[in-house]
């Protein structure tokens, strides 16, 4: 599955590269000559615009087979845990003893989730993808009215305070799905009402508490995306002010 999503992505990134390209093309004319102040905003431009490229068409091909596949692969809550072996078990060659803790998600190929489950994880992974996107959208634009000698444009004020928002937003809420949708598939897919093992293995008491983990249900609340919404906020504050200095000094020529 990984190799064919791979391939569709590189197809269909081809294909929105080139209109990346072509929007382009009357900027950079202009930018030779006027004189391209920097060969590192022109690197950066075309690598900002496949990586928007690549993020839009991993967000649509994630969320579209997250949906229509049988298979998903999920990341999944568990309370702590850690299986136990038989007494009589001697493993040897380790360096180091394990002496409490256990890991608390799995992640996991699903089957038969639920439609709400679904959901919320595509939505939540096509966020992840997005999110990046957004910001690679605005570090193009930077670095393409760089080169045309408009880097204080009006437009870049705007265009960083509206992804200082997506950044925000979308990143919150891609935790918050994604983690709401890996509680609920933790209890669909680990949750039993019933159930047989033999009573005869040496040292287990409970063999589901020894050997199947317990679902767990968890969501928290990234401070990361906030804080990255904020500066770019700020960061539309430097362009505004720039573009007042811009006015200004054209008004002086």
């Amino acid at each position: 599955m990984v190799s064919w999503l791979f391939i569709a992505s590189l197809v269909l990134a081809t294909v929105v590269l080139g209109a990346f390209v072509a929007g382009f093309g009357t900027a950079s004319s202009r930018a030779r000559r006027m004189g391209d102040p920097s060969p590192t905003a022109r690197v950066t431009m075309w690598i900002a615009g496949l990586w928007a490229a690549m993020s839009l068409v991993g967000a649509l091909v994630t969320s579209i087979s997250t949906l229509v596949l049988d298979d998903v692969t999920i990341t999944v809550p568990v309370d702590e845990f850690w299986p136990q072996l038989p007494s009589g078990t001697e493993l040897a060659g380790m360096s180091a003893e394990i002496v409490g803790g256990g890991f608390t998600s799995a992640e996991i190929v699903a089957r038969g989730l639920s439609l709400p489950v679904r959901i919320m994880w595509s939505i939540s992974q096509a966020l992840s993808w997005l999110v990046p996107a957004a910001i690679a959208v605005l570090l193009a634009i930077t670095c393409r009215r760089l080169l045309v000698g408009r880097p204080f444009a009006p437009l870049m004020s705007r265009l960083a305070v509206i992804t200082g928002v997506l950044v925000a937003v979308g990143g919150s809420a891609a935790q918050v799905l994604g983690d709401v949708a890996g509680g609920l598939a933790s209890s669909e897919l680990l949750r039993w009402a019933s159930g047989m093992y033999p009573s005869d293995i040496p040292g287990i008491e409970n063999v589901p508490e020894a050997w199947w983990p317990s679902p767990a249900f968890e969501v928290m609340l990234p401070f990361w995306p906030i804080a990255a919404g904020l500066a770019f906020a700020a960061l539309g504050a430097v362009f505004r002010y720039g573009s007042h200095l811009q006015r200004d000094t054209e008004g002086l020529v």
